[in-house]
C-alpha cells in the first residue's frame, strides 16, 4: 500500500506522469487526470467549512470529492433523487451555509444564507454541493475532528445520519482495497451504482483515483446492452455491481468481446442460485465484497467462494462475538475513527477498538467471513429465539427455492410467528418443502406459513425491503 498518503498528493502523481490519461468517465463526457486536478484546484480556493454534496454526474462529484480533500473540509455526499426535506435534514445535520452548482464545465459557489459568493466561479444548473460552516481553521471542523468524506444514511434505531470518515482514513482504505483488487495503473473500473452510495464513491471512485485507473460510471440501473457496450468499449478490467443486476444480466445474457478479470458484487448477499445461473450464463469470475458506511471496505472474495464476502482488506480487522460465530461482527479500523451526526440520541465518535457493524456472521478456518444476516434478526417465538437467517439458509437448500426472506409477524398470545416469503424456480410443493423444513429444524423455527412471492421487494442496490414484507402482511397483501 505504499504511495502518497493524501488523495490530492496521489492525483498530483498521477497527474505528472500521466496527464491525458482519462480519470473518470461519465456517459459521453471524460475528465483527464490533469484537467480532473485542474478543476478541484480551482474549487478548492474556494471552499470553506465543512462540505455536503448532493450530485448526480460522477465527474462533477469527483472534481468536487478532490477539492473537499485538497481544501482539507468535510464533504457529505447525498442522494440527487431524495426529497427536498430530505436533503434538507441532510444539510442541517452538516450545518450547511454553502452550495456548488455544477454543469458538467463549470462549478460555482454560494451562500444558503449571508454569503456572497466567489468571483471567478461560473454559475452552473444541475449538481448541488452545500458546505456547512464553522469558525475555525480548514481541517479543523468545530473542534470535533479531523475533516473527512461523509455519507447520508439509516441509523440502525430508525435514526437519520450521516457518518464522517476522515479523508486519511478514507485515502488509506481506497488504496488497501485497491490492492486486494490488484489494480494496476491505467486499468479501467467500471461501476452501475450512483456516487452517493458508499460502494460507488469509495470502493469505485476513490480506490479507483488512488491506483491510478479510470473509472467508469454507467447508469444507476443499466441495461445488459450498456454493460455489454461499457466492458467492450473501455476494456473494462473490474465490474462493481448489486446482486439485483448480475441476476438480470444472467438472465439477459452479456455479449461482449473483453471479459472483465472480475466482477465484484456488493450491498447485498448473492444468493447461490444467482451465482450459478451467472456462471451458467456469463462465465466472468465473481466475488463478493462487504463493507459500511462507517468504516468503508472491509473484506474482499476474489476466490469465488460462495457464501463468503472473503478476507479483510489491509487496516481492518474483523472479530466475530461470541468466537467463531454464529455471532455479532466487530471491525477495528487503523486511523482516526469516523465520526456520526445523527437526529436522534447523541452521536459521536465510532472510537477506537472493536465496533459494532450491525451484521451477524461467522469466521471460517481460513479467515474468511461467511454473512448470516443483521442483527436484531432474531425473532422470539413463544419464548424460543429464532435466527431468521438460520431459516432462510434452510429454505435456500430446498431445490425449488432460488431466494427467500423471513419476518416475525403478530402471532397467537401477541409474540411471534415465522413468516417466510419465497421465489421459486418451479412449482413450490408446500408439503415437500415442510417435510425437508423439519428434518433440517427444530419445530418452533419452521416457518409457520410461506408466501410464494415471484420478487422479493429490493432497492436499487439489491437489498430486501423487509419492511415492506411486513405492511404487506399487515394489510392482507398477502394471505
Amino acid at each position: 500500500m505504499s504511495g502518497p498518503a493524501t488523495l490530492a498528493d496521489a492525483l498530483a502523481e498521477v497527474a505528472g506522469r500521466s496527464p491525458h490519461r482519462p480519470a473518470v468517465v461519465a456517459g459521453d463526457r471524460t475528465l483527464t487526470y490533469a484537467e480532473l486536478l485542474r478543476r478541484a484546484d480551482r474549487l478548492a480556493a474556494g471552499l470553506t467549512g465543512r462540505a455536503a454534496t448532493v450530485a448526480r454526474c460522477a465527474d462533477d462529484v469527483a472534481v468536487t470529492v478532490v477539492a473537499a480533500a485538497i481544501a482539507d473540509v468535510p464533504l457529505l455526499v447525498g442522494d440527487a433523487r431524495a426529497a427536498d426535506d430530505e436533503r434538507d435534514r441532510a444539510r442541517s445535520l452538516f450545518r450547511a451555509d454553502r452550495l456548488v452548482t455544477g454543469d458538467g464545465d463549470r462549478l460555482t459557489v454560494e451562500g444558503l444564507a449571508g454569503f456572497a459568493g466567489l468571483d471567478g466561479f461560473a454559475a452552473g444548473d444541475a449538481d448541488r454541493l452545500a458546505v456547512a460552516g464553522h469558525d475555525g481553521p480548514p481541517g479543523d471542523p468545530g473542534g470535533d475532528g479531523p475533516a473527512g468524506l461523509g455519507l447520508s444514511t439509516s441509523g440502525s434505531e430508525g435514526w437519520p445520519k450521516c457518518v464522517e470518515r476522515p479523508w486519511p482514513a478514507v485515502t488509506a482504505n481506497a488504496r488497501a482495497f485497491a490492492a486486494a483488487l490488484e489494480l494496476s495503473p491505467g486499468e479501467v473500473v467500471a461501476c452501475t451504482t450512483p456516487p452517493h452510495h458508499s460502494y460507488a464513491l469509495c470502493g469505485g471512485l476513490v480506490t479507483t483515483l488512488v491506483a491510478g485507473g479510470t473509472y467508469v460510471a454507467l447508469d444507476q440501473r443499466p441495461g445488459p446492452r450498456t454493460v455489454a457496450d461499457a466492458v467492450d468499449g473501455h476494456r473494462v478490467a473490474v465490474l462493481l455491481s448489486v446482486p439485483l443486476l448480475y441476476r438480470w444480466f444472467s438472465t439477459a445474457g452479456l455479449a461482449t468481446r473483453h471479459r472483465p478479470r472480475l466482477c465484484v458484487s456488493a450491498g447485498a448477499p448473492l444468493p447461490p442460485e444467482d451465482r450459478r445461473r451467472w456462471a451458467e450464463a456469463v462465465g466472468w469470475r465473481i466475488g463478493e465484497h462487504y463493507g459500511t458506511s462507517e468504516h468503508g471496505m472491509l473484506t474482499l472474495d476474489t476466490e469465488s467462494v460462495a457464501g463468503s464476502v472473503g478476507r479483510p482488506v489491509a487496516g481492518v480487522t474483523l472479530t466475530v462475538d461470541p468466537a467463531p460465530g454464529p455471532g455479532d461482527v466487530l471491525v477495528s479500523c487503523a486511523g482516526p475513527p469516523t465520526r456520526v451526526h445523527a437526529a436522534g440520541p447523541a452521536p459521536g465518535p465510532a472510537g477506537h477498538g472493536p465496533q459494532p457493524t450491525g451484521d451477524v456472521g461467522r469466521l471460517d478456518g481460513d479467515g474468511r467471513l461467511h454473512l448470516l444476516g443483521r442483527r436484531g434478526g432474531t425473532l422470539n417465538v413463544a419464548g424460543n429465539k429464532v435466527p431468521a437467517a438460520e431459516v432462510e439458509d434452510a429454505l435456500r437448500a430446498f431445490p425449488a427455492v432460488r431466494d427467500c426472506a423471513v419476518v416475525g409477524a403478530p402471532g397467537p398470545g401477541g409474540g411471534q410467528e415465522v413468516v417466510a416469503f419465497v421465489e421459486t424456480v418451479r412449482e413450490l410443493d408446500h408439503r415437500a418443502l415442510y417435510a425437508f423444513l423439519h428434518g433440517r429444524l427444530a419445530a418452533y423455527k419452521v416457518p409457520a406459513r410461506v408466501v410464494v412471492v415471484d420478487r422479493l421487494p429490493r432497492n436499487v442496490n439489491g437489498k430486501l425491503l423487509r419492511s415492506e414484507l411486513l405492511r404487506g402482511l399487515a394489510a392482507g397483501t398477502w394471505r
